[in-house]
């Protein structure tokens, strides 16, 4: 079966709390598991980026009901191109607070959301491909 990666940014609607984004989490795991979507969320100053991986098909419906989810506004899709592999095999949905400061990649991580909120490149990749060479490494 082939694969599809789809990356978009977003604004949420107030400002999340930890509690709050644990629910996001839970949610998105548990929808993802039994439609084999793997991925990760991001989120900072406000902002989510997130990552789907699965089917194209599947994906594409997954985003329609995402983009009616209240909790977030102004949803664009950066990236959303067929993958010979998963970037993210092992997480029916990973989940990082950039927040907290303490996140794995921090800087990097926070540059792309900064990218993506601005519509502009990092060097000549688009926040999406950087995001995922950023976890191919």
């Amino acid at each position: 079966m082939s694969i599809n990666q789809l990356v978009y940014v977003s604004q949420a609607s107030r400002k999340m709390s930890e509690e709050d984004l644990r629910a996001i989490h839970a949610t998105a795991r548990s929808n993802n598991e039994p439609i084999d979507v793997t991925g990760s969320l991001f989120y900072n100053g406000g902002w989510f980026l997130q990552v789907l991986e699965g089917p194209a098909p599947t994906l594409a419906a997954l985003y329609k009901k995402i983009e009616l989810d209240p909790r977030h506004k102004n949803s664009r899709i950066l990236y959303n191109e067929p993958a010979s592999f998963r970037t993210f095999p092992r997480w029916n949905m990973n989940m990082t607070n950039l927040d907290d400061r303490q996140a794995d990649k921090y800087d990097e991580l926070v540059e792309v959301i900064d990218a993506a909120r601005g519509n502009r490149k990092i060097g000549s990749a688009s926040p999406a491909v950087t995001l995922l060479k950023i976890f191919k490494a």
